[in-house]
């Protein structure tokens, strides 16, 4: 059985040495909105290669072009495509759900829920909350918390704080509660800790009198509000799904060969890497091979 690995360091150091080839020799352009790709064509003066235009106006040219536009992106832009994406591919990001998960950070100045100390070697500990009865909140099927201990991350990495994880009815509602208010903000801390503390209220070591048990401060993402993240988070299956696998692999194929445009992603990774930052660089890797042996 594989494990699943958690990276308790962050992927920081990876990303800057998988990132320093293209920082030291690459030209790299950043705050250009693209809004069109036109594929290579055929036709009389076309010159056989892609055109991206940018929000600005601005308009390149590339031999072969790998897009790593979120699925919740490709599904709102499909017009950016010229000519119009394959049928298959486009029924296939129309068939495979894009979710709404989001994180919220709650630091404070001590580990209070750590009874004792965890050995090294300790799977992280993580609290459920299952639909709680003691929370008012809309009649939806599910409002369960999970969170996350990151006191218990090995060594140097361990930090006082809890990585509560949102989802669905209830993520929507915490991003709507948040939009708007800047994270160093009175009303975003309240909001925040209105929300999280019939939670952390529960959790083993928890006292009102107690320093400790007072949070210092809140991050939450807000996926949802971000178009350029296709205002969720990843992708996932849905029931009444028929064939998901066959999606997968239809926007794992994309355009390239005909039109070089080729698509990258945790959307078009291998089955085990499918939502995961591993899975995306998996899928970048692929197509690199893919144009390398054109």
């Amino acid at each position: 059985m594989t494990a699943n690995l958690f990276v308790a360091s962050t992927y920081k150091n990876i990303l800057q040495n998988v990132a320093r080839p293209a920082l030291e020799g690459a030209e790299i352009r950043f705050n250009e909105t693209v809004v069109a790709l036109e594929g290579k064509t055929r036709s009389v003066g076309a010159d056989g290669r892609v055109l991206v235009r940018t929000s600005a106006g601005k308009e390149y040219h590339f031999d072969e072009v790998v897009a790593t536009f979120p699925l919740g992106w490709l599904k709102q832009n499909k017009g950016a495509f010229s000519p119009a994406m394959p049928q298959r591919l486009s029924e296939a990001i129309d068939h495979i759900s894009y979710g709404r998960l989001e994180k919220i950070y709650v630091n404070f100045p001590a580990a209070f829920w750590r009874l004792e100390p965890a050995a090294s070697n300790s799977i992280n500990p993580t609290f459920q909350f299952f639909s709680p009865s003691y929370v008012d909140h809309p009649s939806t099927p599910y409002w369960n918390q999970e969170c996350l201990s990151l006191a218990d991350l090995p060594g140097s990495c361990a930090h006082p704080t809890l990585l509560f994880y949102t989802y669905g009815t209830c993520a929507e509602h915490v991003v709507s509660s948040i939009s708007g208010h800047p994270a160093d903000s009175k009303e975003y801390y309240s909001i925040l800790h209105t929300f999280l503390l019939p939670y952390i209220s529960r959790l083993p070591g928890y006292d009102d009198q107690n320093p400790s048990c007072k949070p210092t401060g809140f991050l939450a993402t807000e996926w949802q509000t971000d178009p350029l993240a296709g205002n969720g988070s990843y992708s996932n299956f849905q029931v009444g799904l028929t064939d998901g696998l066959g999606d997968i692999e239809a926007m794992r194929e994309g355009m390239g060969v005909d039109r070089g445009i080729w698509l990258a992603g945790e959307h078009t990774a291998p089955i085990v890497g499918l939502g995961t930052a591993a899975g995306a660089y998996w899928s970048g890797e692929e197509v690199a091979r893919r144009i390398c042996s054109m």
